[in-house]
């Protein structure tokens, strides 16, 4: 199965992994499976978009299928913590350290910039846990530290943190004016590649983005 999401990714691989390394529990999911006919044979494996890149493509193949190279735009990427941890089950990327999304961003000709907070979670679980205050804080500090950095975009592997970096930027920016007076668009991953590929901001529907300042891309 390979998803879009990490959470999706994340639960799915959490799941296929006790499955496959708990004898009873298999036991007891296959015996309420056979009700309709199913069985888990523990033979799928769980990977994201961004793992069939690295492990069946390659970033090598990517760079010469790049149509428009986003040459010149500064993008701080935040592969988002579900797709890191755990990471004795995941296994794609360092979760103190992650590298592979900022080579991902490279690959599509862009400038990866670096930021403290990289590793650190957008607060998204904290609002769907009820503790909007905290989340708000989360996202505030990750946006302040990626506007430091001079990124002039963001760009995340994850459809949650891009709803929170997108909608919650104008939250945060009512209590951080610097967020107001600078915001920073966000892109969803796949969007990127779209951008890379020759696609236009109207094919990704950039204009149901919240933040839609102009993104220049040399054409």
């Amino acid at each position: 199965i390979m998803t879009l999401c990490n959470g999706c990714e994340n639960t799915l691989a959490i799941v296929n992994h006790k499955l496959k390394n708990n004898p009873a529990l298999k036991k007891t999911i296959n015996e309420v499976l056979k009700n309709i006919g199913r069985e888990f044979k523990g033979t799928i494996k769980i990977r994201h978009f961004l793992q069939v890149l690295k492990e069946d493509i390659g970033l090598d193949l990517l760079k010469k299928m790049v149509k428009t190279p986003l040459t010149g735009l500064k993008v701080a990427g935040h592969p988002g913590c579900h797709l890191l941890m755990p990471n004795e089950i995941l296994q794609f990327d360092n979760p103190v350290d992650p590298e592979f999304y900022d080579q991902y961003i490279e690959a599509l000709g862009a400038t990866p910039v670096d930021y403290l907070t990289k590793a650190d979670c957008c607060g998204v679980s904290l609002a769907l846990a009820g503790d909007k205050e905290a989340s708000n804080r989360c996202v505030k500090t990750k946006l302040i530290d990626m506007q430091l950095s001079g990124a002039q975009l963001i760009s995340t592997a994850c459809p949650s943190c891009f709803n929170q970096f997108d909608s919650g930027q104008l939250i945060a920016s009512r209590e951080y004016p610097q967020l107001k007076e600078k915001p920073i668009p966000v892109l969803y991953g796949v969007e990127l590649l779209a951008l890379a590929m020759g696609r236009s901001f109207e094919d990704i529907g950039y204009n149901l983005h919240r933040v839609k300042i102009p993104i220049k891309i040399k054409r």
